[in-house]
């Protein structure tokens, strides 16, 4: 299909694209980590977006939608970036922008819905046509602050979402109706939780399923607040910030209703991406098992993102080497950050104590086992303390250090630089 340009009022406000606008308005007042702030305008705009948009890659038609979620440990922020991110969307309850599915349903009663779809007045592409208000939307966001709850809602629910997340014509089996089809599906997931339940997922479900689901999943790791805040001034009290969020409403109504077509890149784009791709092939001989799954899907991960950063700057449909260079960039820091996610998941009966040790000696530099005892004590017995520092010195991860009659384990990444 040729390019689609649709065009009505509301032209753009922004002078910067929408996520970075949203990380200017929200960040000075809260501690939340900058990248679950920037991740969640990424899911908006993607939802936003829905099937309107696409890109041809090979044999596969790619949308952007995605599966993004915040992983870290209680209060750290992941629920407060979610909330005020999509709150924007919620204050529009006539013609909304996205359709919102909470977490506390079930994977039949989301295909239901989605069956069932939602009335819009925003442009659709259905079938590769565009159509003009009156068409069934069958897109839409499931919005879930602790993963657990819908993971866990239904005994399929990782099945259904591993399929849907690049299956546009769905067919199902319903109790009382036969066979039903749904055609120009497009779901997208926004969630958070924390490593724990990450790690157990991947130890308690069969392969396929943890492979295929975690591969397609966004894994936006943050361990510790982005900064200090004890008296976080109000939103409202900052006509800044307020001029910034009004004018985020507007360009995300207007990338709702301009933006409709098929994207290409230019030359630049392509050369970078290709750079990209050849330098990050699944290895089998390197790679973890989470990175390696990953891998096989960071292809359609960096486009899907790609469209996005583009339309939160432009209406071109043309990803530029500016759009390609962002999208790698925030690609290879979810890259970066799969071993931490996954950190402690693992066949051994010592993954969880590993991955936890381990954390605490990345994060203090160093540490006694002392100092490892008085944190781990209600995780770890005396005696596997002795089997995790052996198997993480064996791996090459820490180096003891003796200091008068203590030996201090310490990062290996901190070359032995750090002081008891």
């Amino acid at each position: 299909m040729k390019k689609q340009s649709v065009v009505f009022s509301m032209p753009r406000q922004l002078k910067l694209s929408v996520y970075d606008a949203l990380l200017r308005c929200a960040s000075p007042h809260t501690e939340a980590p900058d990248k679950f702030i920037i991740w969640s305008a990424f899911s908006i705009i993607g939802g936003v977006l829905k099937n309107h948009v696409f890109i041809k890659d090979g044999l596969y038609t790619l949308h952007p939608n995605q599966y993004i979620v915040l992983v870290s440990p209680p209060g750290i922020g992941k629920g407060t970036a979610m909330n005020f991110s999509w709150g924007i969307i919620r204050e529009k309850p006539v013609n909304p922008l996205v359709n919102i599915v909470q977490d506390r349903i079930t994977a039949p009663r989301i295909l239901e819905k989605i069956a069932v779809g939602w009335n819009s007045s925003v442009p659709q592409i259905v079938n590769q046509q565009l159509i003009i208000g009156g068409a069934v939307d069958h897109t839409c966001t499931i919005f879930s602050t602790e993963l657990q709850v819908l993971t866990t809602a239904s005994d399929w629910m990782l099945t259904f979402l591993t399929d849907t997340w690049d299956r546009y014509d769905y067919e199902y089996e319903t109790k009382n109706k036969g066979s039903s089809n749904v055609k120009s599906m497009c779901t997208s997931l926004i969630g958070g939780t924390v490593p724990d339940f990450i790690q157990n997922i991947d130890r308690n479900t069969s392969l396929p399923i943890k492979g295929g689901f975690s591969s397609r999943c966004l894994f936006i790791y943050a361990d510790t607040p982005a900064r200090e805040l004890i008296f976080p001034p109000p939103i409202d009290s900052n006509p800044q910030s307020m001029a910034l969020l009004a004018a985020i409403k507007n360009d995300l109504e207007h990338i709702a209703y301009n933006i409709a077509g098929e994207y290409t890149y230019n030359t630049e784009a392509r050369i970078k991406f290709e750079n990209f791709i050849k330098a990050n092939r699944p290895d089998d001989s390197s790679d973890n098992l989470s990175v390696r799954y990953f891998k096989t899907r960071v292809r359609a991960h960096v486009l899907k993102l790609a469209m996005i950063i583009s339309a939160s700057r432009n209406d071109s449909l043309i990803i530029d080497g500016y759009d390609m260079d962002n999208s790698i960039s925030y690609i290879k820091t979810v890259l970066c950050d799969l071993e931490k996610v996954f950190r402690g998941a693992g066949e051994s009966e010592l993954a969880p104590a590993i991955g936890k040790v381990r954390s605490f000696i990345e994060k203090m530099g160093m540490a006694n086992q002392k100092e490892l005892m008085r944190q781990l004590h209600t995780n770890i017995t005396f005696e596997n303390l002795q089997r995790v520092l052996y198997t993480l010195e064996t791996a090459g991860y820490v180096v003891p250090i003796t200091r008068g009659k203590v030996t201090y384990w310490v990062d290996a990444n901190k070359n032995g630089r750090g002081k008891p």
